[in-house]
């Protein structure tokens, strides 16, 4: 073999393939895939921790190469300007691993003697996120130019692009706030579900409009029902909370010292409404109708109230 012929050999042998690429000889001018990151900015005290992704390089130095070379090959990993012109990836962008270590100036070091070599790459968040092209190609030939006198060809233009690489960087949303944004988007759903539809299945309320109460004398009391879900007659003044009030539906209240014990009344249909009485309390009936007169009988104290829906 010529000294020519050897060294173009030597310096096209050692990038033959990346392990679990699984690409096929008519497709090896194709770009290998190499990997796909997803980067994210911090929120809160969620940090993105960068991923590297690895591949296991196999090199096959031929015997020539093993003999003669003393230092090792050298290879950087370019890309193409917008000019052009191919340049070194810059280590603001992405740095390069062999083996857990980092390379310095993102160039890796291939001895003759090497059968296989785990790289990784890791992005920086400087980094465009998009499909990255870049070429692995010699930075120093490890002393092959040396060898008879003779400067290879291998290092020329666009020959001396060993393979071509295909990398992406994925910009996402934070984990966490994704996930807080989705707990949001749930939680809101499901308030909106409760107002618009659970709740009045829950809490119903009046479709009567009004009560009035009368007796004993000078006693005398009208009150709104429609739109209440209840009504109290109580003889302490009670007020409801805001959230009992968005979540369950707002309760009317009838104030007055000659209610001993508290008297409820609820919503039934849109005739009528239910009332419910304590132990010291008697009724005419449970459930009370439009328009008709009914009374209530307070057994501690006496008093006799009449009530009538409208």
């Amino acid at each position: 073999m010529c000294a020519k012929r050897f060294l173009i050999w030597a310096m096209l042998c050692p990038l033959i393939l990346l392990v679990s690429c699984g690409k096929k000889a008519d497709d090896a001018t194709a770009p290998t895939r190499w990997g796909k990151t997803n980067y994210y900015e911090k929120f809160l005290w969620k940090k993105h921790v960068p991923d590297t992704l690895y591949r296991t390089m196999e090199f096959d130095f031929n015997q020539d190469a093993k003999r003669y070379m003393k230092e090792p090959l050298r290879l950087g990993l370019y890309k193409k300007t917008d000019s052009d012109k191919m340049v070194l990836v810059s280590e603001k962008e992405m740095e390069v691993f062999v083996d857990g270590k980092k390379c310095k100036e993102n160039i890796i070091d291939v001895y003759p003697e090497m059968d296989e070599m785990k790289v990784g790459i890791v992005f920086k968040p400087e980094a465009e996120n998009k499909v990255h092209h870049w070429f692995f190609r010699p930075v120093d030939d490890g002393g092959l130019d040396r060898i008879n006198d003779m400067a290879p060809d291998a290092f020329n233009a666009d020959n001396s692009s060993l393979m071509e690489v295909e990398v992406e960087k994925n910009k996402v949303m934070n984990p966490l706030a994704e996930g807080l944004l989705l707990a949001g988007i749930l939680l809101i759903g499901g308030l909106l579900v409760w107002l618009l539809i659970l709740k009045a299945i829950f809490f119903p309320t009046f479709r009567v409009g009004k009560i009035l109460l009368t007796d004993p004398v000078p006693y005398n009391s009208l009150k709104r029902l429609k739109g209440y879900r209840k009504l109290i007659l109580t003889n302490k003044k009670t007020t409801q909370g805001f959230f009992n009030k968005l979540f369950t539906g707002k309760v009317q209240y009838e104030v007055n010292p000659i209610w001993t014990n508290d008297v409820v009344v609820e919503p039934k249909d849109k005739n009528s409404v239910r009332l419910r009485c304590p132990l010291d309390y008697m009724a005419d009936a449970r459930v009370l109708k439009k328009n008709q007169e009914y009374t209530i009988h307070n057994i501690t104290t006496g008093n006799k109230t009449t009530i009538k829906i409208s």
